[in-house]
């Protein structure tokens, strides 16, 4: 069992299994970051569902710093 969410990546990258649905990975057909700690998935809609709350959260912060920049 990975002992953290790099690990569990890096686990399921080496058994070709994406990390969001569970899928067997075709060759050559991993979506993502290009870095193994980050996990490889079947699409974007996938990857963007895995992160969602990480995404939601960074636009967030670029929201609030377009609102300080139009209030300045």
């Amino acid at each position: 069992m990975a002992e953290s969410e790099q690990d569990y990546h890096l686990e399921l990258w080496a058994k070709n299994i994406y990390p969001n649905c569970g899928k067997d990975i075709p060759e050559g057909k991993r979506v993502g970051s290009g870095k193994k700690a980050d996990g490889g998935f079947c699409s974007l809609n996938c990857y963007a569902e895995y992160y969602r709350a990480k995404i939601v959260e960074r636009a967030k912060r670029v929201a609030a710093i377009a609102e300080r920049h139009r209030k300045s």
